[in-house]
């Protein structure tokens, strides 16, 4: 078997949130960095949103977290192995 990586999925109301990563929890913290990234950029607009738009360690309060694990160099169709 080769060398694997996991993805992490994360759908909100407007977008697909993704992180990749040797396991699962690195790659819940690359997905979790990108909403914090996100979250920073929107409240730095919108202030008076802090309160709809919930930190990263409550997302999964929320919405749900997916983990998908990928081979290297395999060929995949989202998210079945072809080769």
């Amino acid at each position: 078997m080769g060398e694997r990586f996991v993805v992490a999925e994360m759908n909100t109301h407007h977008f697909m949130f993704r992180g990749a990563g040797a396991n699962a929890t690195t790659a819940r913290k690359a997905l979790l960095k990108a909403w914090t990234a996100h979250r920073s950029a929107l409240l730095a607009q919108y202030p008076e949103r802090e309160s709809s738009l919930p930190e990263a360690e409550r997302m999964e309060d929320h919405f749900r977290i997916v983990y998908l694990e990928f081979e290297v160099d395999a060929g995949y169709r989202w998210p079945d192995r072809l080769v």
